[in-house]
């Protein structure tokens, strides 16, 4: 048997020198890079990277607008009534009116009503007297003097015909000595008994009026005893259309019945937005009725 010898042809050669090409190729690059991350690990700058120098770009300055705001204009409910953004106004329940009430914080708020702004309390309604009273005279026959007395302070007045009182603000016109039978039941015959007139000028009616020693005379509208509930201590006497101030209150006695006792009353007060009438009826004094207490007249 004879040797067998291999038949090259030229297409193989060919693509044998392509594929040892390719391979030296690959093995170029594959140094390459491992030269390249052996000079990163050993801490050597990029070959071929140089850095660049830094130059800041200045800022522009900034524009800041501002703008005032405008005043809070009030609400149709009064001046009072200013809704601001960050101060809106203090709102008040006032349960007397039952009303709301408000004021700006920079100013004084109002003072807040109790449940019962009424402090004027009534004691008594009774009739009122004349303030000058004929208790009497003295002297002799044809030469009396008659003995008065004021209501008010208790003083003993004396005169005759022509005299005035200017404590009081009376005269005294007339003054006689009467005999006046008093009846006396189951046919008995009358007893005549000597009775002291006088007739004196009311200077602030301009009326004459008729008083005697038997009766006390009365002015035709009754007057009436208050306090105030804070104060109990003090009584004041008051007549229909007297006025009396507490505080910033004001009450005016608008009408007194005499029976059933009663008094209709108005409060006037800043913070209310108008006037209270209100009828009133006696409260109970709680006070030791063996110790005297005398009220103080309001005209």
């Amino acid at each position: 048997m004879g040797w067998v010898r291999p038949v090259i042809n030229r297409s193989d050669r060919i693509l044998l020198a392509i594929m040892l090409v390719v391979f030296l190729w690959m093995g170029f690059q594959a140094y390459q890079h491992f030269s390249l991350i052996d000079t990163i690990s050993a801490g050597d700058p990029s070959p071929g990277v140089a850095p660049k120098p830094y130059h800041p770009n200045p800022a522009a300055p900034l524009r800041i607008e501002t703008q005032t705001w405008e005043a809070a204009p009030p609400q149709s409910e009064g001046k009072e009534w200013v809704y601001d953004v960050f101060t809106p106004p203090v709102i008040y329940y006032n349960p007397v009116t039952l009303q709301f009430t408000v004021s700006p914080p920079e100013f004084e708020p109002p003072v807040e009503l109790t449940e019962d702004s009424f402090d004027l309390e009534l004691l008594e309604v009774r009739p009122q007297p004349f303030r000058l009273q004929l208790v009497g005279y003295v002297g002799r026959e044809g030469d009396h003097l008659a003995t008065f007395e004021s209501v008010s302070t208790g003083e003993s007045l004396v005169g005759r015909p022509g005299k005035r009182f200017d404590t009081v603000g009376v005269t005294l016109r007339t003054f006689e000595l009467r005999k006046e039978s008093i009846p006396i039941g189951g046919g008995s015959a009358p007893v005549f008994d000597t009775v002291a007139v006088a007739v004196v000028y009311d200077e602030e009616t301009g009326e004459n009026w008729v008083l005697t020693d038997r009766t006390k005379a009365m002015l035709p509208g009754p007057e009436a005893v208050f306090r105030i509930s804070g104060n109990p201590i003090i009584e004041y006497l008051l007549k229909e259309g007297a006025e009396i101030a507490n505080g910033r209150q004001t009450y005016i006695i608008d009408a007194l019945i005499l029976s059933p006792s009663q008094a209709t009353i108005t409060l006037s007060d800043p913070d209310l937005p108008e006037p209270i009438t209100r009828t009133v009826y006696p409260v109970p004094r709680y006070f030791d009725p063996g110790k005297s207490r005398s009220a103080t007249p309001r005209r």
